[in-house]
């Protein structure tokens, strides 16, 4: 039986994370995902972290990140959090890019976000059909870029 585990990096999964920047760290991930160096310093970075910005990974089995996600932006002072995430290829279709979504606009929502955003390459047409069934609404941010913003209705958290 497989199982998932969403988990908020840290020291105990260093060794899994730079594993990971490891598989992630050619063009077929970083032309789409490169938020930062994937190497072992900034998986000791991430894995030290303390600050107001969340830094995640889905681990299988409890024994190999699968995906990298993180909501960030407030450490720098930003009211609007942006999110960026990176799932392995073969564990693409199981629903979990929706999963992740789902949980890190609730995770933005908990925290006073009143709307979120991510930066998608123009041509990652399977991301931004993602993005765009969650509600993000695009603009051009450059000749390869678009901008996407998710408006929240706002709740009171109790």
């Amino acid at each position: 039986m497989q199982t998932l585990e969403i988990v908020n990096i840290a020291c105990k999964h260093r060794d899994m994370l730079v594993v990971f920047f490891s598989q992630i760290n050619c063009s077929r991930y970083i032309d789409d995902f490169s938020p930062h160096p994937f190497d072992e310093n900034n998986a000791d970075i991430i894995c030290n972290y303390t600050g107001k910005d969340f830094y995640m990974a889905i681990v299988l089995n409890n024994e190999r990140i699968i995906g990298y996600f993180m909501l960030r932006g407030w450490d720098e002072g930003y009211d609007i959090p942006a999110i960026g995430l990176c799932l392995l290829n073969e564990f693409q279709g199981f629903g979990l890019g929706r999963m992740i979504m789902n949980y890190l606009e609730s995770l933005a929502l908990l925290n006073g976000a009143s709307q979120v955003m991510l930066k998608v390459t123009k041509r990652n047409h399977v991301a931004r059909k993602l993005y765009e069934s969650q509600g993000f609404r695009f603009n051009d941010h450059n000749e390869q870029h678009l901008i996407g913003h998710k408006l929240f209705i706002k709740r009171k958290v109790i």
